[in-house]
Order: C-alpha cells, then structure tokens, then sequence
C-alpha cells in the first residue's frame, strides 16, 4: 500500500515569532495520523534550525531546494550536508519556479541522486506550462520531466512525484478533479514503463495547486492519488488540519 503524504510548504512566509506560535498550536492539538500518514512541513531555510529544535511530532522537516553542488555551492545556496545536518527527510526539485528560469532537466537530475546520496527523499515537481497545456501537450512534457530527471537514478523506489501544472500557480485556476485523475493515471503510467528501472506502481503520487479543506477530499478520493502539496492553506493552523484531516469534513 502506497503512503498518503501531506507536503506542506510555506515558501518565504511567516516570522520566527509565529513559527512558533505554529507549532505550539500543534502541541496543543496533537496530531494523530492513521495508515502510515506522513505530514511534511517545508519552512524557509532560515527556520530549520527553529524546526530542528521545536517542531513537534509526528511532522517531518522538508527543505524547499538543495544546490546541485555537493561541496561548496554557490553564493546563497543550500548544500546537501546542510539539509542533512538539520534532520531534512524531503526536499522538493524541479519545481515550475525553478524549471522557467535556470533548472533544467539535468540540474533536477543531479539533485535527485545528490539528495538520495545523503538519504534524502526527493520530491520531484513536473507540470507543464499555460501555453503546454492548451497545446495538448501535457502527457508530453510530463513524460519528457519524467524521463530526464530519472534517467541514471539508483534507488527509483526512494521517491515522491508530485503534479504541479505551473499554470494552475500563475494563474490561480482550479482544475477538475477528472483533469488531475487522467494526469495522474498517465503519470503512473510512465513511472511503471521506464525502461531499465525495476519500479512497480508504489510510488506516491501528490497533487499541488489551490488545495483548500474545501477541495481536498474530491482529490484524494481519485485512484493514483496518494496525497497533497499544498502552500497557502498550510500558513493558517485551521485550513492546515482541514487538509491533512480532510476525512473529519
């Protein structure tokens, strides 16, 4: 049984003061997951030190990029150690922000088997354009994402796939929930037909892109759905476990 995974990110929001206030609203309330659940909680880098000393269990610290450099890196840039050092368990590559401006698939590549080096899960981000997608080109850029990224990769079983079209960011739009199931069917699709990848159909696939605690449980109830990466509704303690306990609605 694949594991549903709930990948919270906060991008650049939030103050060291109400990081904290976060997570004690946590404390307060507790957190139960049921059948191997897993909540993953992606501050901005400069928290991790306060997530590595306070965050509360059961979640688990998340890194939202790593440099594709192993020693060193460049100016600003989070090196693998790094992420290691702070208990990092997943961090997020390819995502469309990157991927439009300076990562290519051979970048997403490196830091994949750079972050497994280090026993870090990689969640790879594909998802196509605006223009991609009115193109029908979408099963081609989310196979071509695939492929490229994967291509050389040792352990193909330590992974997490996330679809995040970049036009549902940009442009605010909600997809159907049958848009995302066919998307997702196709992508397990190319997982399990990779060639010389000895990979089944147990990797989880996550779905991002305008999730509320309205909305959430019309996505998880589709088949190759495992689970959600969410951004806005993870800065408010109420919509955060209206996702992540999308069931009680």
């Amino acid at each position: 049984m694949r594991r549903p995974i709930f990948f919270a990110c906060w991008k650049s929001n939030k103050t060291p003061k109400e990081v904290l206030e976060f997570f004690e609203q946590v404390y307060k309330r507790g957190l139960t997951l049921k059948n191997k659940t897993e909540v993953v909680l992606a501050p901005a880098a400069c928290y991790y030190e306060i997530a590595r000393l306070k965050m509360p269990k059961p979640l688990q610290l998340g890194a939202q990029d790593v440099s594709e450099i192993e020693f060193g890196g460049r100016m600003g840039e989070l090196s693998v150690q790094l992420l290691k050092e702070y208990g990092v368990k997943y961090c997020i590559v390819g995502d469309g922000t990157w991927r439009q401006n300076f990562e290519s698939d051979d970048v997403v590549n490196k830091k994949i088997k750079l972050l497994q080096k280090y026993g870090i899960t990689p969640v790879l981000c594909v998802g196509e354009t605006w223009s991609e997608n009115q193109n029908n080109l979408t099963f081609d850029v989310v196979k071509r994402q695939l492929q490229s990224a994967l291509v050389g990769v040792p352990n193909i079983d330590s992974l997490v796939v996330c679809y995040r079209p970049i036009w549902v960011v940009q442009r605010g739009i909600l997809p159907r929930p049958d848009y995302i199931d066919m998307v997702t069917k196709h992508i397990r699709k190319c997982l399990v037909e990779l060639k010389n990848n000895p990979l089944d159909a147990s990797l989880p696939i996550l779905y991002g892109g305008q999730i509320t605690p309205a909305n959430v449980k019309s996505y998880m109830a589709l088949p190759e759905l495992d689970g959600i990466f969410f951004v806005g509704s993870s800065l408010n303690i109420d919509s955060f476990y209206g996702v992540i306990n999308y069931e009680q609605q």
